[in-house]
Formats: C-alpha cells, structure tokens, sequence
C-alpha cells in the first residue's frame, strides 16, 4: 500500500478529470448506458453528469482558493477580515502593516519600544530608573527637589532633530503689555501621536512618560581649549 504525497494532496480536479471517477461509479448495465463504453457524449446521462462534473471543478477551485486564505500573506479574498481579527486599520496602532503585525511577537525592552516609534518616524530612547549620574554631564542650576524617578515608571526620551515624524510648535507672537508671567513664548512639543503608539505596547503596570532630549552642556578642555556645549570659551 502507498500513500500519495507532495503536491498531488492539493491538487483541485477540474472538470475532465471528474467526469470519468463520475461515470464509473454508476451500477453497470444497459439502463445506464455503460454497456458497451458508454455513456456517450450526447446522451442525457453524459450530460447530466457532465453537469455535475462543472459543479464539482467549481467548488474544488473555492477549495484551493480557500487554502490561501489561512496565510495573512497569500490571503486575497478574505484580508478585511484578517484586518478585523487585528483591528485594523487604526491610526494608533503600533503595526501599519497587517502582515507585520500577525508576525509581531512583542517585548517588554527598551529596544523593542524603539522599533516600534521608529516605524512611526520617531527617534527615541528609554529610561527605566532615575538612580544614579554620570560624572562630569551635571548642569549647574538644573537639579530639581524630589525629581526622581520611582519604580514602574518608563521615560522615553525623544531625540527632535531626529525624529521625522516631529512637527516643531508654532512659536507666539509677544505683545507689548500681553504678556504675563510664566506665560509660554512657545508651545510644548505635541508627543500625542507618539504617546498613543505606545500605550499600546508599553506594560499597562509602567507609567509612561514622553519629554524631549536634551543633549548635556558639558565643560571640556583639551590642547589649551577651554569649550562649552562645543564651543570654544573665548576671554576678552
């Protein structure tokens, strides 16, 4: 005994192929018209079950249509549906793509959360814990009472320049006697479109913040150059 394999387990039979496994099923005799060959092309039986044979090639061909449906990237017919499975289309959605996104197996790392704001057009990094400084990046005038970051909170930090995505804020206009104080000469960067990306795949225990990167003013010198934020310190 053998078993088919291969590519005849998938084959869809069309209508020529059908009709012959058709007719040999019938009870043999002359009612049937298989006594001598037959039935003959022509004759009501050939006919009928020709009929039938159209209909069989019909759903064997829905059948092998229906095979390329199981796989988001063969799928055809039914990729509203898929789109529906996944929630899709959704401006917020961490995956633009369908595909991308049946494929996705997500994470909970900083480099992960980096992919994801990167295929939205923004650069970013990640801050998990607040402890600690490095030596020599302290800015004067810039420590904060009770800055610190507890635990459970995720900072991404967005690098501007680097961001695509980034649109600058309009800047506003000051008017002699219109302005009061602590009033924003400029609007604060809008991190909506980012921050709604991802809460969608930040841990919903993290409290999730999003500010603006700033690279360290740090005090350098070096081949009797004394520099500032990279620039050269000149006395007069």
């Amino acid at each position: 005994m053998t078993c088919e394999t291969g590519e005849d387990l998938d084959r869809c039979p069309t209508k020529t192929e059908i009709l012959p496994r058709l007719l040999m099923l019938l009870p043999r005799g002359r009612a049937w018209g298989n006594h001598d060959g037959g039935p003959w092309p022509g004759s009501v039986l050939h006919g009928f079950w020709s009929a039938l044979a159209e209909m069989a090639e019909y759903v064997n061909e829905r059948i092998c249509a229906l095979m390329a449906e199981f796989n988001c990237g063969t799928a055809v017919e039914t990729v509203d549906l898929w789109a529906s499975d996944y929630g899709l289309p959704d401006p917020c959605d961490p995956y633009a793509d369908l595909c991308d996104k049946v494929r996705a197996v997500g994470s909970a790392r900083c480099e992960y959360y980096v992919e994801v704001a990167a295929r939205h057009g923004w650069s970013v990094t990640c801050i998990d814990s607040g402890c600690g400084a490095e030596a020599g990046l302290a800015e004067a005038d810039c420590a904060v009472a009770g800055e610190t970051f507890i635990a459970g909170t995720l900072v991404i930090l967005v690098d501007l320049e680097a961001s695509s995505a980034y649109v600058a804020p309009s800047e506003i206009q000051a008017e002699a006697g219109l302005i009061e104080a602590g009033y924003r000469v400029r609007c604060a960067p809008d991190f909506s479109s980012l921050e709604c990306v991802m809460r969608r795949v930040v841990q919903a225990h993290l409290d999730l913040v999003i500010e603006p990167y700033a690279a360290p003013n740090v005090l350098m010198w070096g081949e009797d150059k004394l520099m500032w934020a990279a620039e050269l310190l000149v006395w007069q």
